[in-house]
């Protein structure tokens, strides 16, 4: 009988503390099991979200294949666009505004061009895409012979592995205002700044055509 009634005793208070206890156990539970599932969703969307912006970024590049056809480049103004609207949060996005400012120099919209570019570089803290773009677009103002801002541009560029393409662009500015010389120090140093072993056969022809003027 003692052990019946211990039993009992257990049972009642089990119902006790579950009368007390029980509606925080099972919202506690809930929360957990809300929250483990809530995570795997976010999960889920997050890869749909990224797998999504990927294959739109392959269509572009695929179209961008081609430029010299007019319905490839609509076709990458259009997905460029889409993926800043939609997926602006991806590196996609600044990719794509690369290729957005590539048709936009190409139908000669030079202004379109660096606003694309301005963009790109808004968009990622990446040393070596921001020296990209900024090269891009000192070239697109060395077009409009803008060469003030073009060279500002060009010297922002400070980065050891971009010091070759760097020079030779600072020689084009120089160049094109016919200041001879400074052009020719520029394309000195690209030169010696070209890693060993490579060729640049439109450097050599510049500096050679500036020591025979």
């Amino acid at each position: 009988m003692s052990e019946l009634k211990t039993e009992e005793e257990q049972i009642e208070a089990f119902k006790a503390w579950w009368k007390k206890n029980g509606v925080m156990l099972i919202a506690a539970v809930a929360v957990i099991a809300g929250g483990y599932f809530g995570f795997q969703a976010w999960k889920n969307n997050q890869a749909n979200y990224t797998s999504e912006a990927s294959a739109l970024y392959q269509n572009l590049v695929q179209a961008a294949a081609d430029l010299s056809d007019e319905d490839n480049k609509q076709t990458v103004t259009f997905i460029a666009k889409q993926l800043t609207e939609d997926y602006g949060d991806t590196g996609y996005a600044t990719f794509g505004q690369l290729f957005l400012a590539r048709v936009a120099a190409e139908n000669g919209q030079y202004d379109e061009a660096i606003v694309a570019l301005d963009n790109a570089i808004a968009s990622t803290d990446d040393a070596s895409f921001i020296a990209i773009a900024n090269l891009r677009a000192a070239r697109l103002l060395l077009q409009k012979e803008n060469y003030t801002s073009a060279m500002a541009r060009a010297e922002k560029v400070s980065e050891e592995e971009f010091v070759a393409q760097q020079q030779e662009l600072v020689g084009d500015i120089y160049l094109a205002q016919d200041k001879r010389d400074d052009a020719r120090i520029a394309y000195e140093k690209a030169s010696e700044a070209l890693a060993a072993g490579v060729n640049h056969p439109l450097l050599d022809i510049k500096l050679q055509d500036l020591v025979k003027g």
